[in-house]
């Protein structure tokens, strides 16, 4: 998989997948060097941004199939985001990892500037522009978390976002044995990613999303585990059941095998 992170939070995250082989990383920011970063001019607000879009055909000279662009909401960088993707659309499946910041640290520009970015990615995403529009939210997250530092705090929520989207592309590209995961409806192309224990007593979710039309759990279970504990697809499909019991949710899962001792339950989340 292709990742272009755009902005220091798009960056940092994809500096952070970049220590797994699977992903070819480019990043995009004010003042970055090294392998496959390019450099833009630091601009005075994001309509300058926009304007000043440059070429980038030899910096994503051989770029093709699946994408994922992440960028975050605060930064004047963002607004860079759509003209850089038509550069690549022809050429990539793309999908957009958005990080939503806290708004009411905002200043009112910056606030206005977020709504917009927000906004306009809501609707590339419903139109089928892109694959995937995946939101998360540094509240949740934060929440998630705890207690999180001041010194380490974007690593720490860097950390949880890349663990999991990491997690989620092995799973898709693994065997499950026993269900699977579905590919969501044509029309519900924006979600979110969320964690919870195996026996569901609590769903933790990265983003609030009005509406969730479909749901699907992935289990990551240590294998032993699997092979001995006699009563776990009954904990499995007791919980799955008592979610399809909402009204309008489509809901499936996955139960993939693992050499990890500690299991997790991911889970993602899909509306229109």
């Amino acid at each position: 998989m292709n990742v272009v992170g755009l902005g220091q939070a798009g960056c940092n995250i994809a500096d952070m997948l970049s220590e797994y082989p699977q992903y070819k990383t480019y990043k995009i920011d004010v003042g970055i060097e090294g392998t496959r970063c390019y450099d833009v001019k630091r601009q005075k607000g994001p309509e300058e941004y926009e304007k000043n879009v440059p070429s980038m055909k030899t910096f994503f000279r051989g770029i093709k199939g699946e994408t994922l662009f992440i960028v975050g909401g605060s930064g004047y960088i963002s607004a860079m985001c759509l003209r850089i993707m038509e550069q690549i659309k022809d050429k990539c499946e793309i999908s957009v990892l958005y990080i939503k910041p806290d708004t009411s640290l905002l200043s009112k520009n910056k606030t206005l500037h977020e709504k917009a970015t927000y906004g306009v990615l809501q609707e590339f995403a419903r139109s089928g522009l892109l694959k995937m529009l995946y939101l998360v939210s540094n509240i949740n997250l934060e929440n998630i978390l705890g207690e999180v530092p001041i010194i380490g705090y974007n690593n720490k929520i860097n950390e949880l976002i890349v663990s999991t989207v990491h997690m989620v592309n092995v799973f898709r590209n693994s065997d499950p044995v026993m269900g699977g995961i579905e590919e969501p409806a044509e029309a519900s192309r924006i979600a979110t990613f969320g964690i919870s224990d195996i026996e569901g007593n609590e769903e933790k979710s990265f983003f609030s999303l009005d509406r969730a039309k479909e749901k699907c759990y992935i289990y990551s279970i240590n294998e032993e585990r699997l092979k001995t504990e006699g009563g776990l697809r009954k904990k499995i499909v007791s919980t799955v059941k008592e979610q399809s019991k909402t009204e309008d949710l489509k809901v499936s899962f996955g139960v993939f095998p693992t050499n990890y001792q500690q299991d997790y339950c991911y889970i993602l989340n899909y509306t229109s």
